[in-house]
Formats: C-alpha cells, structure tokens, sequence
C-alpha cells in the first residue's frame, strides 16, 4: 500500500517569549504565490529518530492548513462573472477550499484506498447520470452489473447497455489526456449509445424536427452543429486561459452544450461526461448527479434557458459543495479513526445559504 510523499521540514523561529520555537513546516505554491504553514512542536529541537512519529501526529492537521491557504492564494487569481462581485468572491472561495479539501485528502489515500474511493464514486455517478434519463436500475443493480456482471431481473437489454457501457466510457476518458475537441465528443457519444443505437452512435444529428422535454426554445439546426459547438469549446478555452473560474465557464459550456443539442439522443450523458471530464483536468471537484438532486439540477439548466447564468452557477456550485464536503468529511473521519476526530470548519456566508436549507449546512459552519 503506497501513498503519495508528504513533504515537510522542521524550521526554527524566534517566539514572542524571545525563546526558540520548532515547528514542522510545509511549502505552499500555486501557480507564481508562495506560502507556507506550520504546525508548533516544542521548543525542544525534535530528535531524527522523532521525526516520524512527529509527522504521523501533525500531518492530517497541517495538510488541512495547506487546503484552506492554497484555496485563499488560488481563489485571488481568478476573474469574476455571470455574478456580482461580492457573491462571486464568495462562491469561488468556497468552491477552491472545497476543491484543495479534495486534494488534500485524497493525496493521503493509500492507492488500494484511493482505488476503492474512486471505484464508489463511478459507481454514484453512473446511477445518477442513467437515472436522470429515466434507467431504473437501482444503485445496487449497477454494482453488481458493472463490478461483478450480475444481471438484475426484470430490466430491459437497454437499461443494461446504457450503464455497462460506461465501463469504456471510464477508460477512454481516462486514457484521454487532451483538450475537449468535436472528435472527443463523438466518441464519447459512441461509447455511450453502442448497442443502443449503434447506426447514429457518434453521428451529430442530422434533423431538427426534435425538441427537450419540459423546455419551450428553438434548438440549434442541424446544419450549424459543428459550427456552434467549436465555437462554445473555443470560447471557454479562451475564457479559462484568459483567468476565468474554470469551474464556472464548465458550468456554462455545459449549458451551451445541452441547447445546441448535438445528437439525436444521449446528449445529457454526454454533456454531464464532458462536463465532468473539463473539471477533472482542471482538479476541480467532479459533480455527482444523485437522483435526490435531480430537481436542483435541471432546476439550475432551466434558469439558465432565461440567461441567468449566475443562478445557474450558484445553484451547480452549492450543490458540488454540498456534495464533496460530505464525503471529505467521512474521508476524514476514517482518516483520524485511531487519533482525535477532525472536523472540516468552513465559513459558509450568510448570503449564500438558502435559508429553507440552512440545516444541511450545520456540520460545516465556523463561528466567526
């Protein structure tokens, strides 16, 4: 079992005392800013043969500093819009301490850990992302298809293909290092349609005599497809290398992404794979589409439908939050299983909590 190399040094300061210090250091850098945190340990200069023992009792403490300083360095760097300046500063605070609370965490996984961690997490996310569109396997059902090739009882061929086939989806993906490109898209939509519709699998639609259910606009014609969905993947490149929340501007693409309505079918599993897909090269948390917030999410798309993007992104943000703080809390919890229990202290805004969801955020608040 390995785990990836936490790096330390002890550094001596003067304290307030005027007496010498210890204290067990860790190096910060993102991007061109530097930092640093520490953790006191005495104003005895701790023997080599401490050292381990030291760090197995400070780490967990110190990786957390390291999470919420890198998050306050990161979230500087970024340009705000779609939101006014007081929110979006505070939304994209949130968003960065959640997503280095994430590194953070898993950096301290042993691979077989790690290995399971993202194994359930696939497992969550294939369910959600099938289920949106009306599969009704249940969770269970997709572990034991795709993990052990049980077969669940009463369910359609078709069901069973559109979850197995993530099984290449996750492997192309993963392979897949590059930029979002129109021929990555196509085969995304081919692995996710084969042996479903394999005649159009990975075929942009060719007719416009389609609409989305629930939603009343003009979707893009079929002759423009290319045309558009280059222009939205040229445009949120552009953004992103310009400063802008990559976070956000994937939030929007995957707005733009659902309207242009590029296949005849499949295209909210491809967008929500593309989707996660430009968060994961970011580092950025991935969303989870759990069918109890299957509402807030198509909620959130139809705001968008309007122009409001900010409500769009405000709604997709807090939910990925919500989302990744409760398993980083469980993450911690077993991590400090043997020392004392950690908690992950956040300072959530006032102005940024619902107030008919106020209860959900209780584990997480800091007092001020």
């Amino acid at each position: 079992m390995n785990m990836k190399p936490l790096r330390y040094r002890i550094e001596k300061k003067s304290l307030p005392s005027g007496e010498l210090g210890y204290y067990l250091v860790k190096d910060i850098r993102v991007g061109r800013k530097k930092a640093k945190v520490t953790s006191y340990l005495g104003e005895e200069a701790p023997r080599p043969d401490t050292i381990d023992a030291i760090v197995r009792e400070h780490y967990l403490k110190l990786e957390l500093k390291a999470a919420y300083k890198k998050a306050e360095l990161s979230s500087s760097q970024y340009l705000i819009d779609y939101l006014d300046e007081k929110k979006g500063k505070e939304l994209l605070e949130l968003l960065e301490k959640t997503k280095y609370l994430c590194l953070a965490l898993d950096s301290l996984l042993y691979d077989d850990e790690m290995e399971e961690y993202e194994k359930q997490f696939e497992l969550q996310y294939v369910h959600g992302t099938t289920s949106i569109e009306g599969n009704t396997l249940s969770l269970n059902d997709v572990r034991l298809l795709m993990e052990e090739g049980i077969a669940p009882s009463g369910k359609d061929l078709r069901e069973m293909f559109e979850v197995l086939n993530f099984k290449e989806v996750k492997k192309y993906r993963d392979h897949y290092k590059k930029k979002v490109t129109l021929d990555f898209i196509k085969k995304i939509h081919s692995l996710v349609m084969n042996n479903i519709q394999p005649e159009s699998a990975g075929v942009f639609r060719r007719i416009d005599s389609i609409g989305i259910s629930g939603r009343d606009f003009q979707l893009t014609p079929a002759i423009e497809i290319e045309n558009e969905l280059q222009e939205i993947i040229d445009e949120y490149y552009a953004r992103v290398e310009s400063g802008y929340c990559p976070f956000f501007e994937a939030l929007v693409f995957h707005h733009k992404f659902e309207l242009i309505h590029p296949f005849t079918n499949g295209n909210g599993r491809v967008g929500r794979e593309v989707l996660n897909y430009m968060l994961m090269r970011e580092k950025c948390p991935r969303l989870l589409f759990l069918g109890k917030d299957r509402g807030k999410y198509l909620s959130a798309l139809m705001k968008a439908d309007d122009g409001d993007y900010g409500s769009m992104i405000y709604d997709m943000a807090m939910l990925i939050i919500d989302q990744r703080l409760h398993s980083v809390q469980k993450q911690l919890d077993n991590l400090g299983r043997y020392k004392t229990r950690m908690k992950i202290e956040i300072k959530v805004p006032d102005s940024l909590i619902d107030s008919n969801n106020k209860d959900e955020w209780k584990p997480f608040l800091k007092a001020d």
